[in-house]
């Protein structure tokens, strides 16, 4: 049955308390708020805020952003959105908040909303005539850790190995830190990088990030060191009892003190004093097969505990229909701007 939405630009009010309508919909995530915005901003993404409504009543907000492309047209896309109360109406808030966009000339509406794979969402977002997205930007699959527990409980619901490797890692003399060091981190993050093969933002970027979030609390920064020399590093995301470990990893040195075991554990640690009680490590592998390239990385954060999660992933709306195939056709071969 047709809901008859309505989607419209947030009032200037409802503008200036976005986060108290992301915290609202009883979903809230960090990517959807007014400060991811001011991230992703310099990198040329302008924002748009959208509360769809039914006879006055909200029953979902997004925060989308929007980027050039190519042929006068523009990305649309809501990272971790929209926000819904009800997960089996994502379709149509979706569609229409898709229509919403038509005046930006958007070529069609990009979203990954943090909801668990379900026929009930998936058959919504078919009926709104919604396809599986080509250009997944954020994991589907992740795994997080309740972390409200005392750490004697945390500790034991590690495997074996893993808490093993967390004492070694005590006992061999690395050493964890909190820092402010933006630059430090980037140098790490680019050794992880050309280590494993991945691409990485660049350093402005993670300036920017840090500029923004840090003052607010919602930015966390750790090193890991043996021997005086940074060896591993983790950046942590947090918005209320919330956390998503979002960047990090070992440099490969000294890896047979397995430092990076002893920075998670400290982070935390860390970040549960600080009143988080939801960990999430961002991403597993994509299938979750062994063959799968990630399944190293997969293995590895499985032995901290927590529970495996796999949602929905990236669909696509429809902004004009008429052009929505032509956009699906031809973003085979044009850039996008994830």
């Amino acid at each position: 049955m047709a809901l008859n939405l309505r989607a419209r630009p947030a009032t200037p009010d409802e503008d200036a308390r976005w986060d108290e309508l992301v915290e609202s919909t009883g979903r809230p995530h960090l990517l959807q708020s007014r400060a991811w915005a001011d991230v992703k901003r310099p990198g040329g993404w302008q924002s748009r805020r959208i509360v769809v409504e039914r006879k006055g009543d909200v029953l979902g907000v997004a925060q989308v952003l929007l980027r050039e492309i190519a042929l006068g047209q523009r990305y649309a896309y809501a990272p971790r959105g929209p926000l819904v109360r009800e997960p089996a109406h994502v379709g149509e808030v979706s569609l229409a908040i898709a229509r919403s966009l038509a005046s930006a000339r958007a070529a069609a509406f990009l979203f990954d909303p943090e909801l668990q794979e379900d026929h009930r969402v998936t058959d919504s977002l078919r009926r709104a005539g919604c396809l599986p997205g080509r250009f997944p930007v954020q994991p589907r699959r992740t795994l997080v850790l309740d972390i409200s527990r005392d750490p004697e409980a945390l500790l034991g619901e590690m495997r074996k190995k893993t808490r093993q490797y967390v004492r070694k890692a005590e006992r061999d003399g690395v050493d964890t830190e909190e820092s402010d060091d933006v630059g430090a981190f980037y140098e790490v993050q680019r050794t992880v990088a050309s280590r494993v093969g991945f691409g990485i933002h660049d350093r402005a970027y993670f300036e920017a990030l840090w500029r923004t979030l840090a003052p607010m609390g919602r930015a966390h920064l750790f090193f890991a060191r043996f021997g005086g020399k940074r060896v591993a590093a983790l950046l942590a995301l947090r918005w209320g009892s919330q956390a998503w470990e979002m960047f990090g990893g070992p440099t490969g040195e000294h890896a047979e003190t397995r430092p990076f075991y002893l920075l998670k554990w400290r982070a935390i640690l860390r970040l549960r004093q600080l009143g988080v009680r939801s960990y999430d490590m961002w991403g597993l592998a994509e299938s979750g097969k062994d063959d799968d390239p990630l399944s190293g990385v997969e293995n590895f954060k499985l032995g901290f505990g927590g529970e495996p999660r796999t949602y929905v992933g990236a669909w696509e709306a429809p902004v004009r229909e008429a052009l929505f195939f032509l956009w699906r056709f031809a973003s085979r071969v044009l850039p996008t701007a994830s």
